[in-house]
This record gives structure tokens, C-alpha cells and sequence, in this order.
């Protein structure tokens, strides 16, 4: 009502859809899916698809993509190919497949110019997105008593991951009230030179995600329960994050990311530690075997037959 009184705007009831995303409420949860994208994939690339059989992950556990020499590259209609299939998969992770988040962060390093094994790895992808076809990101917050929103995350970083450049890589998600609402593979900036380093650039990377979330959450009107917890797996850069002095072996870290010892220092973040098993930012720094790619995936995407189910059962 209170946009009304300040804009014209028509009320057309509850949201269905929003840019390509079909959005599916059912009781406590809201589903996203984008059928439409994927059935366009499927037609698109058809006849690449019946040569390759069922996968259970989007790409095989330790693959990476590295960088071709001119002559192993691809020809220009295929690049082409290569580049729309690319681009599709990267709209699909933005809103509703973040498990495909690390594999599409390898696949779009050669956009510019693919190998053979490079356009088959995509068409592997694309044959395991539309055997899951049903899976969709599930939002089902928990409900606050006390009247503030509960944000936390987890980071992780895979060390010297790019053999090209060996450039670490950083990963994270970010909970609301234990609903996803943001993640990240992203390759970082700059050559680390340690695990510690590369672990402490990925808890810099997370913290300035959530510092956003939260002054967008409070430019609402609402209140974020602080401190916001962090977690990782390095006991190194936790230290390094709460510690106000640090030894020659870590000057060379960048000074930027010695905002983060200022947010913990004023109570907004709080960095402790979890295992590696328990890390859901693993599986967007590195393409892990299927048990553990389910373990950390199946917090927050769910089968949407399931929700057609619950529909009938419900009447």
C-alpha cells in the first residue's frame, strides 16, 4: 500500500515469474526454475546431446580447463556454438542452478577460443542440466522470534587452481534466515602466495558480499543480527583476520583486504572455523565426486516433482 500511494503501478497478484524464472510457491517454500531456458537448450543442441550418456555432476571430479594453443582450437562456427551454450548456462546458474556454479566458471575461461575437449565438456554440461531438469533452488527460511535476520556465510578458495595462471580460486554462499541468496566461483585477482593468503582474499570476498546484503536488509527498515557469523576452513586466515599484527610471511598481502580485521574488530563479522566436509563453499572452487557434490548441493536445491506432489496431495 505504501508503494501505491507514492507510484502508479497495478497490482497483478503474486509473483509467477521474473526475467526467464518460473517461481513456484508451495507452503513455507518458494521453488525457482527456468523450464523454458532448458527446453531452449535442448533444442538447440540436440543432436550434440545423444552421443553422451547420463552424468551425476555437471562436470567430472578434478576436470579443469586450460588454455589451448591457436592450432587445437575449435573453428569459428563452433566457437559460436560454443559461446551461446556457454552463455545460457551462466543464466541458469544466476537464478536458479547455483550446483553449476564452479563447472560454468571453468567453462567461460576460454570463451574466446575453445578446444574440442573444451565444446564437448560443455555439451557434458548441458546433458547433466537437462537430465536434472527438475532440480531447482528451494528457498525455505526459518522463521526469526526476534525480529532480526540472521545472516551468515560460508568461503572456501582451491589454492594455485588456474594451471594457467595459478591463480587461486574463491567460492561462497551466503545465507538469509538458512535460505541461499547469494553464491560466488570466481577466480581471484591476483597470484597468491599461500593457501593462507588465498583462503584470507576469499573471507575478504565473502565479507564484502555480506556487508552489502546487510545495508541493503537495514536500508529497508530491518535489522540484521550482528555479529554476521563467517565460516572457513583455514584455521591460518582465521587468525590472520582476528590477529592486529602479522609477521613478514604475510606483508604482502594486500592492504585491502585488511578490511576485514576492521569489520571483526567493530563486531560486524565473526570468522570461525568448519571442516572441510561440512564447507558448502567447497563444491564453487573445485568439481568434487557426486557424494560430496549432493552432501553440500542438496541443502538448497530440491527435485520439483517433488513439488507437483505435494500440490496434489494438497489438493
Amino acid at each position: 500500500q505504501g508503494i501505491k500511494s507514492t507510484y502508479s503501478i497495478k497490482d497483478i497478484g503474486k509473483m509467477h515469474e521474473y526475467v526467464g524464472c518460473t517461481v513456484i510457491p508451495s507452503d513455507s517454500k518458494i521453488y525457482l526454475v527456468q523450464p523454458d531456458l532448458i527446453k531452449k537448450m535442448e533444442r538447440t543442441f540436440n543432436t550434440e546431446l545423444s552421443k553422451f550418456r547420463s552424468y551425476a555432476t555437471p562436470c567430472g571430479p578434478g576436470d579443469i580447463v586450460l588454455r589451448p594453443t591457436e592450432e587445437d582450437r575449435v573453428s569459428d562456427l563452433e566457437q559460436k556454438q560454443y559461446r551461446s551454450g556457454a552463455g545460457m548456462l551462466l543464466y541458469l546458474l544466476k537464478h536458479s542452478r547455483p550446483d553449476l556454479s564452479n563447472c560454468v566458471r571453468e567453462l567461460a575461461k576460454v570463451m574466446d577460443g575453445a578446444a574440442p575437449a573444451h565444446l564437448k565438456a560443455l555439451f557434458r554440461t548441458i546433458k547433466y542440466v537437462i537430465d536434472t531438469q527438475n532440480k531447482c533452488l528451494v528457498l525455505k527460511p526459518t522463521v526469526s522470534t526476534n525480529k532480526e535476520f540472521i545472516l551468515r556465510g560460508l568461503c572456501d578458495s582451491d589454492y594455485a587452481g588456474d594451471r594457467d595462471t595459478r591463480r587461486s580460486v574463491s567460492g561462497y554462499v551466503v545465507y538469509l534466515n538458512d535460505a541461499l541468496i547469494s553464491w560466488k566461483s570466481k577466480g581471484q585477482r591476483q597470484v597468491t602466495l599461500s593457501s593462507t593468503e588465498a583462503e584470507y582474499v576469499a573471507i575478504a570476498d565473502i565479507c564484502i558480499e555480506l556487508v552489502f546484503v546487510k545495508m541493503l536488509i537495514e536500508s529497508l527498515g530491518l535489522k540484521v543480527k550482528l555479529p554476521i557469523q563467517v565460516q572457513g576452513d583455514n584455521i591460518g586466515a582465521i587468525f590472520l583476520a582476528g590477529n592486529s599484527t602479522s609477521g613478514q610471511r604475510t606483508r604482502h598481502i594486500d592492504i585491502r583486504y585488511h578490511y576485514v580485521r576492521e569489520l571483526v574488530e567493530q563486531g560486524i563479522i565473526n570468522i570461525s572455523f568448519v571442516k572441510t566436509l561440512e564447507n558448502d563453499a567447497d563444491v564453487y572452487t573445485k568439481n568434487l565426486s557426486a557424494d560430496l557434490f549432493n552432501k553440500h548441493t542438496d541443502k538448497y536445491m530440491e527435485e520439483l516433482n517433488n513439488v507437483e506432489a505435494s500440490k496434489k496431495q494438497g489438493g
